[in-house]
Order: C-alpha cells, then structure tokens, then sequence
C-alpha cells in the first residue's frame, strides 16, 4: 500500500497532468473552518431531532421552529472563514479549463474563496425561497432571529412564507444540478486524464450519487481525502487519510511549482 508521501506525489502528477477536474465535497471541508458536522456528538443537529427541524412536514407543523434553528446557522458561519482547502479549490477553477465543484455544504465558505464553478446540492443557507411563487433570492444577512422569536417570520413581495433554500430530507434534489453533473462527467475523454476528488464527504447520502460510477466508466483517477473511511472508499484509486485543508495546501503548492 502507497505512503501517504508516495500517494501525495501521485496525486501532484495527476493534477499536473489534467486539463478536467471534478471536485466533491462533504461536511468534512467545512469542519476545518469550525462549521459543526452533520450530525454526532457536538455535531450540527445535537439536540434536535432531524425531524423537527429538516423536513417539509416539520416547516409545515412548526415553521417558527425551524426558522429559529435556521437563523441560527446563518448567524452562525458568519463567525467563520474560509480554510486552505477551500482556497485551492478556487485556485483549481481558475487553473483549470474543465473544473466543477460539487459541494454539498449549505454555508458560503466555497463562495468567499472565491469559487465560481459550483452547484451546491443541497441549497444554501443565505438563499431563501418562497413557498408560494417559488422565486429563490439570495440575503446578504441573516434572518433577524428576535424577528423569528418574536414570530415575525420572513415573507416574500408576494406575500407568500419564505423557507430556508435547504433540500430536506424527503426532497428530490434538482434535476438540472445531476444533469450537470452527469454531463460534465460524460464529457470525460482520455486525453483529459481526468481527476475526481472527493473529499470530505461519508458518501452516505445516495451513495455519492452516482458520481463514483460514472466517473469510473468514464476513465477518471478517483482520489478520496478524508481522515476517516467511507461508504466511497472502496471505490476510488488514491486514499489519503488526512484532513483536507494542510494536504491540499501542500500538493497545490507542488503543482504550481513544478514545471
């Protein structure tokens, strides 16, 4: 089995070598940054149940409820910045001809680091959307929480109650988000070399979605970055077992220093 050393020195020649990269990213990324997990201990959902505060029928039942906890998340990741790892992955947009990233991070960090060529699977927390036109707006605040308390929840011009812009639980992602996706890994050829990165991540929601397998079909060089196994593990051709903001620093400092 490689060393982590051998295995960063394979993935600096594979980064040199591509012209196509597709970036996925998990909880893990935004964790460096001191964004709370998903779930676990001290993680994101302590102390609520998911059922209470990330479902449609949860919006439905108690929408004050679920605003609370949403405003808080937002008032929340203003406090933190991004990390080295997401700065790469902006660095990687610019570098590279063909570049997605595919984040399933509901907070700004990507954004603020200046990435661009993103589809955020999962919504995001500084959008909302109207429950009556559907007409999805980004803020460039957080919800006021003494509003929420006050019950004085957010409308739209309409007049229709605004929700957070979050898939929950229960929700279909959007369609045209796995067309992109799946498009711009058909689009692979061999002469791209390409590389999918998945870091961060469990792979426990929807197996990844797909993204493993047709990259596979497809010829890319599967390399996953994460301190912990996952359901994706078995599937890539390149482990590193270390947390990604430090690693990413350091292989993106050889790529662009070798020529």
């Amino acid at each position: 089995m490689a060393t982590d050393e051998s295995a960063e020195q394979r993935l600096v020649t594979w980064l040199r070598e591509t012209r196509r990269v597709l970036a996925f990213c998990g909880a893990g990324v935004s964790a460096e940054s001191g964004v709370p997990t998903f779930r676990g201990a001290g993680g994101l959902w302590e102390g609520h149940r998911i059922e209470e505060v990330a479902t449609p029928e949860a919006f439905e039942h108690d929408p004050q409820t679920v605003w609370r906890f949403y405003a808080q998340r937002q008032a929340g990741i203003q406090t933190v910045d991004p990390n080295p790892a997401h700065s790469v992955l902006s660095a990687m947009d610019e570098h590279y001809p063909e570049f997605l990233l595919v984040t399933q991070n509901v907070d700004n960090l990507h954004e603020r680091a200046g990435s661009s060529r993103m589809l955020k699977i999962h919504g995001s927390l500084m959008e909302v959307r109207c429950t009556e036109c559907e007409r999805v707006t980004p803020i460039a605040e957080p919800v006021s929480l003494s509003a929420v308390e006050r019950g004085d929840l957010p409308h739209c011009r309409c007049g229709g109650l605004l929700r957070p812009h979050i898939v929950w639980f229960g929700e279909y992602l959007n369609r045209r988000h796995l067309e992109e996706i799946s498009g711009f890994l058909g689009g692979i050829t061999p002469r791209d070399r390409a590389v999918v990165l998945i870091i961060g991540t469990s792979g426990a929601v929807s197996g990844g979605y797909s993204i493993t397998a047709l990259a596979r079909s497809r010829g890319a060089r599967l390399v996953e970055i994460n301190p912990e196994a996952s359901a994706l593990s078995e599937e890539v051709d390149l482990v590193l077992r270390q947390p990604a903001g430090k690693l990413m620093e350091r292989v993106w400092g050889e790529v662009k220093s070798k020529k």
